[in-house]
């Protein structure tokens, strides 16, 4: 789930302090994951985004391995991480609202992040713990990006031990108004199963997820695997319907406005006016003289009466 909406929640629920708050600590570890990212795209030599193809990294990029692995547990919300004392008060404080309201957004944003956990592991299963999937050149070619360690170790640490201060820096006592006190229903009165329940699905579901890649493989050839494999043939339904009947429109626009009409009243219909003024000019004076003599030579009284 987009870190922004969780964000938008906690505005929604009125724990504003708390948005604030992951957003300041997400930026740390979602940087990290991004960097880290980066640094395994940069390694492979056909810097290929395709997950499909990299598998067995483990041992060649044990850096990017760790740092990559860190942000990954610390977008999870798993305990210990900055991630999981920025996220998941802002889920329980969603619950600890009381109000129908707040219970929607509760088991939306736990949906939710179940899924941020399925796609996290799945990211690190296909890059890492996967059977190789590239030719012996790229392995061979494979390497850390010794420039970005730097950054990436500090971000590591900010990553593990920022979300230690929590309750350091909230505000809700201090600038808060009443109706936004949420955090006391939050530490002290919500179950316990309500507190655990985005850590139990986000880790059972997870580990299923490894089962089903490691164990099941039958399952890639059922339809349901080649539906979601194929991005639910977005991209299909994207180019048959939209695109292509929009290059359509856009060349029927071309033609007849582009090259068509606004050619003929617009700069083409102008110049050719413009450039035909002169010869229309002489023609209307040569017609006129023609009149005017025949006018003067066959009758007089009409030509008088003219001018």
């Amino acid at each position: 789930m987009s870190q922004l909406a969780i964000m938008m929640l906690a505005i929604g629920s009125n724990s504003y302090d708390l948005a604030i708050y992951h957003l300041y600590c997400h930026a740390f570890f979602k940087a990290l994951l991004f960097m880290s990212a980066g640094s395994i795209i940069h390694s492979f030599m056909s810097e290929t985004q395709d997950l499909r193809k990299y598998g067995g990294s483990l041992n060649y990029l044990p850096f990017s391995y760790t740092t990559i692995l860190i942000a990954s547990l610390s977008l999870m919300a798993i305990p210990g991480l900055t991630g999981y004392y920025s996220k998941d008060i802002i889920i329980e404080s969603l619950y600890g609202t009381y109000s129908v309201s707040g219970y929607i957004m509760y088991y939306i944003a736990t949906s939710s992040a179940v899924l941020t956990s399925i796609y996290s592991l799945r990211l690190l299963y296909l890059t890492f713990y996967n059977n190789p999937r590239s030719n012996k050149l790229t392995y061979n070619n494979i390497h850390e990006s010794t420039f970005m360690a730097i950054p990436m170790s500090i971000l590591t640490i900010y990553s593990i031990f920022l979300g230690y201060g929590r309750d350091n820096v909230t505000f809700h006592l201090v600038m808060g108004l009443p109706h936004t006190n949420n955090f006391i229903e939050t530490e002290y009165t919500l179950p316990f199963i309500i507190k655990l329940l985005p850590l139990i699905l986000g880790l059972t579901l997870s580990i299923s997820l490894v089962y089903i890649y490691e164990f099941t493989y039958k399952i890639n050839k059922s339809p349901v695997y080649n539906y979601f494999n194929q991005r639910i043939y977005f991209d299909q339904i994207l180019n048959n319907i939209i695109i292509r009947n929009m290059l359509k429109l856009g060349g029927l626009i071309n033609v007849y406005i582009d090259n068509g009409l606004l050619r003929v009243l617009g700069s083409t219909g102008i110049s050719r006016l413009l450039i035909n003024v002169p010869i229309i000019i002489i023609i209307n004076i040569i017609y006129l003289f023609i009149v005017c003599v025949y006018k003067r030579v066959y009758n007089e009284s009409i030509y008088k009466h003219v001018y």
